[in-house]
């Protein structure tokens, strides 16, 4: 795996830009920063960079990004799919998503229209929603869940047919057992086994 590119960080954001919005001009190349690796600079691919290391002074534009348990990622990071198991000072834009596992220490922004925060992760900064964009491959206006309102009362009915059929249940089985359902042996017989 190599890198797509790998320069200094003095560009303006005009190219910057220009540079996220065409990412088919990118190579479609993974970038490991491996454990004991230290970069500096910008990096840029249509594919995967897996930051196991460490990452400095960095301006990443990817498809996805991924900061392991341990790696540390300082700078600004635009891509579409965000996860962070280490530590990230800096900015963080997705177009998808940003999931911080419960290892995550970021200090710095946050921006993804779903952003997922696992109990123990560290944030201390700000979180921002962006829109949802449509989904076409859903064929929905919006890649959203459907309201859950339409479907309450429904569903309400459901556990409510439900409750009262074990109740039912439950009384019918107590009356069978209370009103003999099952046979008495006279005293002094027993029941032997054939």
């Amino acid at each position: 795996m190599t890198a797509a590119t790998t320069e200094t960080k003095h560009s303006t954001a005009a190219t910057a830009v220009k540079q996220i919005a065409d990412p088919a001009a990118f190579r479609m190349d993974d970038i490991v920063i491996g454990p004991g690796v230290r970069a500096v600079g910008r990096f840029q691919t249509a594919g995967f960079i897996f930051v196991d290391g460490m990452l400095e002074d960095a301006e990443v534009e990817c498809r996805s990004l991924s900061i392991s348990r341990g790696a540390e990622f300082h700078g600004n990071v635009s891509a579409q799919r965000i996860e962070i198991s280490g530590t990230l000072n800096g900015d963080a834009n997705a177009s998808e998503e940003i999931v911080l596992r419960s290892s995550a220490t970021v200090t710095g922004r946050v921006s993804a229209p779903y952003v997922v925060v696992h109990r123990g992760a560290l944030l201390s900064g700000g979180v921002e929603s962006l829109e949802r964009q449509p989904d076409p491959a859903k064929g929905s206006e919006l890649g959203t869940l459907p309201s859950l309102s339409r479907n309450r009362s429904k569903r309400n009915t459901n556990l409510f047919v439900g409750a009262t059929v074990v109740g039912l249940l439950l009384v019918v089985g107590a009356a069978f057992a209370w009103f003999g359902g099952e046979p008495t042996m006279p005293q002094g017989t027993t029941q032997h086994a054939q």
